[in-house]
C-alpha cells in the first residue's frame, strides 16, 4: 500500500477502487480562464460535477485527470469540485503536454525535474492541492529533430528524463500520451529504463489507437502498463475494435497491466471537440456501459475487468512510491 494525492487530500492506494486512467475536467491552453468566450468556470464546474455523479452511478471510484498547466489545468475548478464532495477521488497532474513550454524547452533534465517536484511537494498555485501523477505527451512533434537536440524531439527527451527523476524522487507515477502508430512507447521506455525508473510506474497511454498487439505486448513484457484510454464512440464496430485490443491483451495474460479510460471531458475538449450533449453526457461512462459489457460477453471475466480498472492503476502508484521509499 502507499499514499496517493487527490484534490481532496491523500488517500491509501487501496482506496482508489475502480479507476479511469486518463480523463480531463476540461482542456485548452494555459491562461484560457482569462477569456470568457473560451472558458466559463461555472459551466465547466456544472459539467464536471455532473460527470462525477454519472461515473459514481456506474461504479467508478476514482478518475485520473491528466491536464498539466500548459493544457489548461484549472485549479479553482478542482477546488470547487472537491468542495462538492461527490464521492469520486480525483487525482490531478503535474507535467507538460505535447508542445514543451518555452521556459522549459531548453532546460536540462534536473531543472525540469525541479519544476515538477515543486508542485509535487509544495502544491499547485498556492491551493494546497498536490498532483499525484506526472503527465507527458509524445506525438507528431517527436518527428522533428536536429543534430543539436534543440528541437521538439530534444525538448521532449529532456522532459522525459526530468519526469523520470521527479518520479523517483517524489514517488509518483508517470502517464504518457503517445502516438501509438509511431510506437512512441518504445523510446519512452528506453529513456525511463536508462534513468533507472521502475517501468511498473509508467503507463503508455492511447495505446488502443493501434491494433498492433505485438507492439503492445512488447511494452508489457518490459513491465509497463498499457493505457487503453481512448474510448469515445458508441458505434458497434468501434466498440468491437477498441474492446478487441483489450481482449487480446487479456488473453495474452496481461490484464493486470492494462488500464482503461476515455481521454474525454464532460465540459468539452478545446471548447469544441464535443459536438453534442449526448456525447458530453457519456464522456466518462462509455467504458463502464459499453466496453465492459462487450468484454464480458466475449470471454473476459469479472476478475479481468477488476484487474484493468482496479489492480493495474493501484500497482503504478505503489511501484512509484516504492522507488521513493514511501511504500
Amino acid at each position: 500500500m502507499s499514499t496517493v494525492q487527490t484534490i481532496r487530500g491523500s488517500i491509501d492506494s487501496s482506496d482508489l477502487g475502480r479507476t479511469l486512467s486518463h480523463e480531463h475536467f476540461t482542456t485548452g491552453a494555459a491562461g484560457m480562464e482569462l477569456y470568457p468566450w473560451i472558458y466559463n468556470e461555472d459551466d465547466a464546474l456544472n459539467a464536471s460535477v455532473e460527470g462525477l455523479r454519472r461515473v459514481r452511478a456506474v461504479g467508478i471510484d476514482s478518475i485520473i485527470d491528466l491536464t498539466p498547466f500548459d493544457l489548461g489545468r484549472q485549479m479553482r475548478l478542482f477546488q470547487r469540485a472537491a468542495a462538492a464532495d461527490i464521492g469520486v477521488n480525483v487525482v490531478c497532474a503535474t507535467g507538460v503536454y505535447r508542445w514543451v513550454p518555452a521556459y522549459l524547452a531548453n532546460r536540462e533534465p534536473d531543472e525540469i525535474a525541479d519544476h515538477f517536484l515543486h508542485e509535487i511537494r509544495d502544491g499547485i498555485e498556492g491551493t494546497g492541492i498536490k498532483p499525484g501523477i506526472i503527465k507527458l505527451a509524445w506525438d507528431l512533434e517527436y518527428r522533428i529533430h536536429s543534430v543539436t537536440g534543440r528541437s521538439p524531439r530534444g525538448a521532449l527527451e529532456r522532459t522525459a528524463r526530468g519526469a523520470a527523476r521527479a518520479a523517483k524522487a517524489g514517488g509518483v507515477p508517470i502517464s504518457c500520451h503517445t502516438l501509438a502508430f509511431d510506437e512512441l512507447g518504445t523510446p519512452l521506455l528506453d529513456i525511463f529504463e536508462d534513468e533507472g525508473l521502475d517501468l511498473r510506474a509508467v503507463t503508455i497511454g492511447h495505446s488502443n489507437d493501434t491494433q498492433d498487439l505485438d507492439y503492445l505486448r512488447g511494452l508489457l513484457r518490459r513491465g509497463a502498463t498499457v493505457g487503453l484510454d481512448r474510448f469515445g464512440n458508441g458505434d458497434a464496430e468501434y466498440i468491437a475494435q477498441r474492446s478487441g485490443v483489450a481482449l487480446g491483451l487479456i488473453h495474452s495474460g496481461f490484464a493486470g497491466q492494462v488500464s482503461l479510460g476515455h481521454d474525454a471531458s464532460p465540459a468539452g475538449l478545446w471548447g469544441r471537440w464535443i459536438a453534442d450533449d449526448t456525447v458530453a453526457e457519456a464522456a466518462w461512462t462509455r467504458v463502464s456501459e459499453l466496453e465492459v459489457p462487450w468484454l464480458l460477453a466475449n470471454g473476459a471475466t469479472e476478475a479481468d475487468i477488476d484487474a484493468m480498472l482496479r489492480g493495474s492503476i493501484r500497482a503504478t502508484f505503489e511501484a512509484a512510491a516504492k522507488m521513493a521509499g514511501k511504500a
